[in-house]
């Protein structure tokens, strides 16, 4: 009788640390940037686009860095921050150039404590193409 209430006792122990093990976890959410020139006339261009995911809380406030391709590491033009509805808009430097651009939606973290870690993935746009200035 003890042993059987012995082997009880560890099961139901071992069933109790495979109950803590199974909740820790990690969520990762994917979200998409997107990218568009808006021309402004006598006005600076700029650019506008929308971070979207499946989680509201991976639109609103996440960080935009804006990117020129060249040759060797691209060069980062700037950064914006979305609003609530994951909008952003950024206005080019008056010296902005003719070239390749991107923008990049950084990773963002929701929660991280000792049983969960929920973190929005960085997400890259598609390049879009301004005409300005030459490249010198």
């Amino acid at each position: 009788m003890k042993r059987i209430a012995g082997t009880a006792v560890i099961a139901a122990l071992l069933s109790l640390s495979l109950v803590g093990v199974a909740s820790a976890h990690t969520v990762r959410h994917d979200s998409t940037v997107t990218l568009h020139v808006k021309k402004n006339g006598q006005q600076a261009d700029s650019f506008e686009g929308k971070v979207i995911s499946d989680r509201p809380r991976c639109e609103r406030n996440r960080k935009v860095a804006i990117y020129r391709r060249v040759k060797g590491p691209d060069v980062l033009i700037g950064t914006t921050t979305t609003d609530a509805d994951g909008n952003y808009a950024f206005v080019l430097p008056g010296d902005a150039r003719s070239g390749t651009y991107y923008a990049v939606a950084r990773r963002k973290v929701l929660r991280s404590d000792a049983e969960h870690r929920h973190v929005c993935k960085r997400a890259v746009s598609n390049d879009v193409t301004v005409a300005g200035p030459p490249a010198p």
